[in-house]
């Protein structure tokens, strides 16, 4: 009887795909190897042969939740034919997405891991900084960064229940409006 191919870099992705799932439900704190086994199927040596440790998987977790907000604020960027503020309505939607490439969205995850995790602060500025930096000519405005301002205001407001859906989705919709030049 002939073996099944392992998959080696599907078995990564599902392992990286439940750190995010974990860690979007209750932080870092709860991405441990055992957990991540359990959700994945694979027992515990089977994430200790793509991950040595925790805190590696963590890194590589923060990676792809980072390239998956990349590329979903690329996407909506390049559908847009307005170029002011082009950025700043892409980080506005991206925000309130709830699911980006099939993933439970970055900024779901994003809740639970930009409070604790120094390491993903750092990755998430960094690549902020960029982007910033990349749109300059069309983002580089006061009344934008007053606008993405509000926005991560008004993203931790919804995320901790503090505005409802409805309301968050009508400021969301007035912050996207706001970037257009009148």
């Amino acid at each position: 009887m002939q073996q099944p191919k392992k998959q080696p870099e599907l078995i990564r992705k599902r392992i990286i795909e439940q750190a995010i799932i974990l860690a979007s439900e209750n932080g870092t704190q709860a991405v441990s190897i055992q957990n991540v086994a359990n959700g994945v199927g694979v027992t515990k040596g089977g994430v200790f042969h793509h991950f040595a440790n925790k805190n590696i998987l963590v890194d590589a977790m923060i990676s792809e939740i980072i390239l998956h907000l990349d590329q979903a604020v690329e996407s909506l960027i390049a559908e847009d034919d307005t170029e002011y503020g082009k950025f700043t309505r892409a980080y506005i939607q991206s925000a309130f997405m709830t699911c980006i490439d099939g993933l439970v969205s970055p900024w779901t995850a994003l809740t639970k891991t930009m409070i604790s995790d120094p390491t993903f602060n750092k990755k998430f500025g960094i690549w902020f900084k960029e982007k910033l930096k990349q749109y300059s000519e069309t983002d580089n405005y006061i009344e934008l960064e007053f606008i993405r301002l509000a926005t991560d205001g008004l993203w931790l407001q919804t995320v901790t229940d503090i505005i409802d859906e409805q309301n968050s989705l009508h400021y969301k919709d007035e912050l996207i409006k706001r970037t257009y030049l009148i």
